[in-house]
């Protein structure tokens, strides 16, 4: 992933995250704060990515941008879109979201290991 956007991806990861953390307070600003943070998390895996990556780049990249979807649903979720199914719908689209991340960051663990760290 392209380094200059580095930012982007942490800042965006501590406001989806702490959204999330203090959704128990029922305040509007924390769900704006989670929005902001899945819009962020988008943003970067569609910009990031270079062109002439490798093959798991490219295809933890595919799994970063679906992962933000699932973030972003959460967040519309979170406004009370799909109440019929329950007020905390939205949890299972960020469960999904977190499992479509964390296997797109242990396949770039294991690639870093298999081929030795790149500076």
């Amino acid at each position: 992933m392209n380094i200059k956007y580095k930012y982007l991806y942490i800042v965006s990861l501590l406001l989806l995250l702490s959204g999330a953390a203090l959704q128990l307070t029922g305040h509007f600003v924390f769900d704006l704060c989670y929005a902001l943070g899945a819009v962020g998390y988008l943003v970067y895996y569609l910009v990031a990515p270079e062109r002439d990556a490798p093959q798991v780049i490219r295809r933890v990249a595919r799994m970063g941008v679906f992962s933000g979807l699932l973030f972003g649903l959460s967040a519309v979720a979170r406004f009370g879109v799909f109440d019929a199914y329950g007020q905390n719908a939205w949890l299972l689209f960020l469960a999904l979201g977190l499992v479509y991340m964390i296997y797109g960051n242990v396949l770039l663990y294991l690639d870093e290991k298999k081929h030795g760290k790149k500076n």
